[in-house]
């Protein structure tokens, strides 16, 4: 688990002893900053593959690296930008940072699993186009002017493409392993409920949904 500076006594007395948290520097705009954290993640961990989620998504039953891995391969779900509706605010910062066309929305789908040569690339396209190290780029964007998911599933698109396994949106052909929720719509009672179960374990839990919360 990675955290920013500030909160982050609070937050190892919530995690507790068995899991390993590392620190991260504070940002202005912490939407911001906690983009960068996922774009270094690799300076975290030594592990090949880098599997992500948020604080606003929740397994809801036991999850292995297999479950990862379809063909030996991560998965990633994505959906014709065509197929979108009119607000897509993610786009125009995606292709101004990749300096190419995206056709696909890549995050639909949770978890997010990417090797960890992706963001060595990043880092270095970034260098090469835009002449400012990643972290800074990316802190120096408008508030919500970055998505890093988008950007690592439309590079791994583009340059791995046959080192993923590819679902369309449409299909509900993925493995289902979290739910996704949204951090900023708070919890009201119901939902307060379906939490408990699913930190409980309960198998009527089951999963709700695909794609992003709304």
């Amino acid at each position: 688990m990675v955290t920013p500076r500030t909160g982050a006594a609070a937050v190892r007395r919530a995690a507790g002893d068995g899991v390993r948290l590392e620190v991260g520097p504070d940002y202005r705009d912490d939407y911001l900053g906690q983009q960068v954290s996922k774009l270094y993640a690799d300076e975290f961990t030594d592990a090949d593959l880098i599997c992500h989620i948020d604080s606003d998504m929740v397994f809801f039953r036991p999850v292995s690296p297999a479950d990862l891995l379809v063909g030996g391969r991560p998965w990633i779900v994505r959906r014709a930008v065509a197929e979108l509706g009119r607000h897509r605010p993610w786009l125009a910062p995606t292709e101004g940072f990749l300096g190419r066309p995206v056709a696909f929305d890549f995050m639909q789908q949770p978890p997010f699993t990417y090797p960890r040569r992706l963001y060595a690339e990043l880092r270095d396209l970034c260098l090469e186009r835009h002449g400012v190290p990643l972290d800074r780029y990316v802190a120096g964007r408008p508030p919500r002017g970055f998505s890093e998911f988008n950007v690592l599933g439309a590079h791994a698109h583009a340059a791995h493409r046959a080192s993923f396994t590819w679902y369309d949106a449409s299909s509900d052909a993925a493995p289902l392993l979290c739910r996704w929720y949204w951090s900023r719509a708070g919890i009201d009672a119901g939902l307060r409920a379906e939490l408990d179960l699913v930190v409980a374990g309960a198998s009527t839990a089951g999963p709700i949904g695909r794609g992003r919360p709304g």
